[in-house]
């Protein structure tokens, strides 16, 4: 016997056809391409910027230590000029002319740049002979590398151009050298009273000669 017909049809399997994209698809894929190629070009910015960062702090340390060492270097040689400069006493002084007389107070430079100063004289009286006597203070100074010895240095005084005698009561047997780039001051004492007064003082570099009235 015949087997009997089935009740369901066989149909071909059945495809859907591909519809093409539409228009929002479209704008959809740009959209997506525009936000991946600025998310790139964000990325290459932030490392572009962290990188520059980097370079100029790097910079900007090595500057300041470059300052700094330079700024050491421009002290250590400040400090080296401060500490080789030669000394004010050590400068050298003109002489003064010779045969030339100054006024009290001022400044007589002799041929080695030993200087003397003979200060204004004074009148008093003596405590031992009550007698009327001239007081002059000599500032010495020793400007050479060498002692100075006050026994080879000799005064003398006038009063209205006569001679006048020293007084045991000065420092007229000072001897102790004087040693190099300091300064003695002796109390030179005459007998004598007021009028014009003149001090030579007689060393063997120069003869220095002071006047004035007292």
């Amino acid at each position: 016997m015949p087997a009997p017909a089935s009740p369901y049809r066989s149909l071909p399997p059945h495809l859907s056809p591909l519809r093409p994209m539409g228009h929002l698809g479209l704008v959809s894929f740009a959209l997506g391409l525009m936000v991946t190629f600025g998310l790139v070009v964000y990325a290459t910015w932030l490392a572009f910027g962290v990188v520059s960062a980097v370079g100029s702090a790097a910079q900007h340390g090595w500057f300041l230590h470059g300052s700094r060492q330079n700024d050491r270097r421009h002290g250590a040689v400040a400090a080296e000029r401060t500490a080789t400069a030669p000394p004010v006493a050590a400068v050298p002084v003109a002489p003064t002319s010779s045969g030339s007389t100054l006024a009290f107070d001022q400044l007589w430079t002799c041929g080695d740049g030993d200087t003397i100063v003979a200060g204004a004289p004074t009148v008093g009286t003596s405590a031992h002979t009550g007698e009327s006597v001239i007081q002059v203070p000599v500032t010495l100074t020793n400007n050479t590398e060498r002692d100075w010895s006050p026994v080879s240095t000799t005064f003398a005084g006038t009063l209205d151009r006569a001679p006048v005698v020293e007084s045991a009561e000065g420092d007229w047997m000072y001897a102790a050298p004087i040693v190099p780039h300091t300064s003695v001051t002796l109390t030179k004492v005459f007998v004598g009273g007021a009028g014009r007064f003149a001090l030579t003082v007689s060393t063997p570099h120069g003869v220095a000669s002071f006047t004035g009235r007292v």
